[in-house]
């Protein structure tokens, strides 16, 4: 059996929910804030998820910081940016393409001027210029749809950083789902439900092509959220 050449980590991924919205509190009869139907914010519960986020962040630089577009995922990233060093990213690069499954036409989403007008991390993610508004319709959650878009994020990500980048994305449960899903190499047939938790990190190791130690990507862990033990311990044993 010959050797395996010495790894070369082109990407590391830290993929994490948003912390808890009122998009997942519905069923408790709490009203969501006027002009937030549609595009929840974080509940008090969720941006101090956010925060310890961004506290578990503070030792390490990243290269970069990317959102999906919607309100709750920018504010969970950019607290994540407000933690960083120096030598980290500032900024939250938001992109379309991370959009949750199942947004429908109900809703236009927000130009990029609106949302920086709410939250001053916020960028443009290269790429975007096609984008008027920050969003992407996807309709029903169709699982055929959704890991072909995954499938295209992934191929973002890997087409813009190969020299061992940390890069986190702030997405969705569902869409998040798919990432992991891509990011696998695994087909529409081989899906499960990984059930994300708000503000947990999942941790992917993409290595240049033939270079990683058993394959060229690594799940070295999954839903990680010891941040939140401390203060929210029932968090850590699988209660949402």
């Amino acid at each position: 059996m010959s050797e395996r050449p010495k790894p070369v980590v082109e990407m590391e991924l830290y993929l994490t929910r948003h912390g808890q919205s009122y998009g997942n509190i519905d069923n408790t009869g709490e009203k969501r804030p006027p002009g937030e139907e549609h595009d929840p914010g974080l509940t008090p519960l969720g941006q101090r998820q956010a925060e310890l986020l961004g506290r578990h962040f503070s030792c390490l630089p990243l290269d970069c910081i990317i959102s999906s577009g919607l309100r709750r995922a920018i504010d969970t990233a950019s607290a994540v940016a407000a933690r960083q060093p120096e030598n980290g990213a500032r900024e939250v690069w938001v992109h379309p393409i991370f959009t949750e499954c199942g947004v429908t036409k109900d809703y236009a989403g927000r130009t990029i001027d609106e949302i920086r007008a709410e939250n001053s991390f916020a960028v443009a993610a290269p790429g975007t210029e096609e984008f008027e508004r920050f969003i992407v319709w996807s309709g029903a959650r169709t699982d055929d749809l959704s890991l072909v878009r995954a499938k295209k994020a992934v191929a973002y990500l890997r087409g813009r950083f190969k020299n061992g980048e940390k890069v986190l994305v702030t997405a969705h449960a569902c869409f998040n789902t798919f990432l992991l899903f891509a990011s696998l190499g695994l087909s529409e047939n081989e899906i499960f439900d990984p059930c994300f938790i708000n503000a947990g990190v999942t941790k992917i190791v993409f290595y240049k092509d033939g270079t990683g130690p058993y394959d060229d990507v690594s799940l070295v862990y999954f839903n990680d959220r010891s941040h939140l033990f401390a203060e929210y311990p029932g968090l850590c044993f699988g209660e949402q």
